[in-house]
């Protein structure tokens, strides 16, 4: 996943989306959710970075239903708020403030504990 993080900083997004559906199929074999998550999350970006934003906003969904496969919620305050981004660029206002508003739920639930 290191060298899918490396292609992605050098705006090689076709490359980094073959090495993180790679690292799913390796994940998924061994079982690994974390890293099954990480995973997901790289491709989403992959797929954004190609201007695929259905694709990534499916792999961002993903990403948070693994998070709730785990009872675990890393990473999903950035998963909300990109998929909300995305859909703010869209114009799509209305479905960008239910992700928005997910977001800000999930940020004051972290910072009361």
């Amino acid at each position: 996943m290191r060298e899918g993080k490396r292609l992605l900083k050098e705006e090689n997004g076709a490359e980094a989306a073959s090495l993180f559906k790679k690292a799913l199929v390796l994940t998924k074999q061994q079982g690994d959710k974390v890293q099954e998550r990480r995973a997901v999350r790289g491709l989403a970006a992959a797929k954004r970075q190609q201007g695929d934003l259905k694709a990534a906003i499916d792999n961002l969904l993903r990403v948070l239903a693994i998070s709730q496969e785990m009872n675990e919620n890393t990473g999903d305050m950035d998963a909300l708020g990109t998929i909300a981004d995305i859909y703010a660029e869209q114009g799509d206002l209305e479905e960008a403030a239910k992700y928005y508003d997910r977001y800000l739920d999930l940020l004051t639930t972290a910072t009361s504990e």
